[in-house]
This record gives structure tokens, C-alpha cells and sequence, in this order.
């Protein structure tokens, strides 16, 4: 199991990024999502699912010295994700894909990656947004769960891993189904953006085809007025 050092709300620092204000943006959720998905030293190659403006992949390219694939259907994030790759210099540790996640079996040969991390649209029984780029980054469905549990399974090669960070209301959804694909949880962390609050976001962390065992790891309180978002 990775050693995890305390989280680093500053840990995204350095990067250069270009965004669409008032749509998509990094929150903590990207930032934790780096943090949790620290790579074991056998991971060489990482796929990200709904990459957005690559900021996730990029930090873990940039931090943990992998190479890195983003897979995103929107075109204005997938653009802004590759000039964002030049701005920071990584061309040739970092690359995308437009392209929904269900069809990555047309992208890929199975069991390519060693890690594979994302962070879904967490609204699944909400009322989605009227702007078309936050609606589709933050407003999922139980068909989209399905998509990417089965994108999950077919990317990761045999004891590969997987985080996702997620939003409570649906986590045993997740867990029902990722376990049925045999995407074993091995890690769990709560997020809470105030330690007198519940639980804003969860980290989770698996293997494919891993053995039964989940280690509950300490919370993560973030800084009282700091936005906890889910992109």
C-alpha cells in the first residue's frame, strides 16, 4: 500500500492551466484526486476518464513521472487540455483522446494501464445545470456509473488500480458495482470541508481482481471557506 504524506491543498501549485470560468474549473476535488492517486512504484502508464482541462493527468505527470492518457468528450475542455499540455511542458508524458468513455474499447487494447483514476459528475438524481459544459462534467446518470465501472475493468491490467473520488449519495452504488467487475475497494477516505460537517466527498482506491480488505484512512478536513467542488 502507498505511504500517503497529509494532504496539500496546494499540491496542484506550479501548474499552468487554462479553464472555462464559470463552468469548469479545478476544486479540491482535483487536487485530492492527485493526492489519493500517488502511484505505487510499479505504475508506469495512467488513464484518466472525463480529463477535462487535463489539470488531474498533468499533476500526476508532472509529480509522479508517469505517462499519462486523458480521455474527454467535450471538445472545448478536450482542446484547452492539449494546449495546457504544451503550456506546461510535457508533450510526450501527456496525451488525450476526445471520446466518450463507453467507447473505449475502440481506443484501446484491453488491460493497457496500470492505474486508472477519475473524477465522475457526481449530480446523478439532481437537477442539472443550464450551461452546457457544467451540465455535462457534473450531471451524471447510473447508465454513466455503468460505463465507466466497465471502462474501469477493461483498461486496467490484471491487479491494476483505480481511484475515484465521489460524492457520498451514490458511493454504495459504486461499491455494488465496482465489486461485481471484481474492481476490489482496498482504500477509503472521507472529505469534509468543515469537522463539525458530514462528509462532502469520498476518495476510493481498488484493484482489480484484489482480495477482500478495506482500510479506512483518516479524514481530510478542509479549510473552513474552501470550496469543496466536484471539478
Amino acid at each position: 500500500m502507498v505511504k500517503l504524506d497529509p494532504f496539500n491543498e496546494r499540491i496542484l501549485e506550479g501548474l499552468v492551466l487554462k479553464d472555462v470560468p464559470g463552468e469548469h474549473r479545478p476544486t479540491h476535488a482535483s487536487s485530492l484526486l492527485v493526492w489519493y492517486s500517488k502511484p505505487t512504484k510499479d505504475v508506469k502508464k495512467v488513464v484518466e476518464l472525463g480529463s477535462g482541462v487535463g489539470t488531474v493527468s498533468i499533476a500526476l505527470a508532472k509529480l509522479y513521472n508517469v505517462e499519462v492518457v486523458g480521455i474527454e468528450k467535450e471538445e472545448k475542455l478536450y482542446m484547452l487540455s492539449k494546449e495546457n499540455v504544451h503550456l506546461n511542458e510535457l508533450e510526450g508524458k501527456v496525451s488525450f483522446v476526445k471520446e466518450d468513455v463507453k467507447y473505449v474499447k475502440k481506443l484501446f487494447l484491453a488491460e493497457e494501464f496500470d492505474l486508472l483514476v477519475s473524477n465522475p459528475p457526481h449530480n446523478v438524481t439532481g437537477v442539472p445545470s443550464s450551461r452546457n459544459i457544467r451540465k455535462s462534467t457534473r450531471s451524471g446518470s447510473y447508465e454513466l456509473i455503468d460505463d465507466l465501472v466497465e471502462a474501469t475493468f477493461y483498461l486496467l491490467k490484471n491487479g491494476g488500480q483505480y481511484v475515484f473520488v465521489l460524492s457520498p449519495v451514490n458511493l454504495i452504488t459504486w461499491i455494488v458495482k465496482l465489486k461485481l467487475k471484481r474492481l476490489e475497494p482496498k482504500r477509503l477516505c472521507l472529505v469534509h470541508g468543515k469537522k463539525s460537517k458530514k462528509a462532502e466527498l469520498v476518495l476510493l482506491r481498488g484493484r482489480k481482481n484484489g482480495k477482500e480488505g478495506l482500510v479506512i484512512d483518516p479524514p481530510v478536513i478542509l479549510k473552513e471557506g474552501d470550496e469543496v467542488g466536484d471539478r
